[in-house]
């Protein structure tokens, strides 16, 4: 029975720090040809967006997988799954690139 016990709160716990893996008010930063690209997990969880939306069918969970271009997100691969111009801003309008990208 204690196994039992064990077990369940073991997948509690990581079942919460999954769903806090971008917390409120945490912004994910990563380097990239065109400037520095910023991830808001409280801006999507905001639009009703889940994170397995996106995980694991689109993005891999473990850091530093997820190696992205323009191109393939012009491709509709990574963020441009959604990010084509009809679910949300297309990731090859110009006028957008200050969304994800800062100088």
């Amino acid at each position: 029975m204690s196994k039992i016990i064990a077990l369940s709160v073991a997948m509690l716990i990581f079942t919460i720090s999954m769903a806090f893996a971008v917390p409120p008010g945490k912004v994910l930063k990563w380097e990239c040809e065109e400037g520095v690209v910023v991830f808001s997990g409280s801006k999507h969880a905001g639009n009703g967006i889940k994170c397995t939306q996106c995980h694991i069918e689109v993005f891999r969970m473990k850091r530093g997988e997820n190696k992205m271009t323009m191109a393939e997100l012009n491709e509709g691969k990574f963020c441009g799954a959604c990010h084509n111009g009809k679910t949300s801003f297309s990731t090859s309008d110009e006028r957008y690139c200050a969304k994800c990208h800062i100088k």
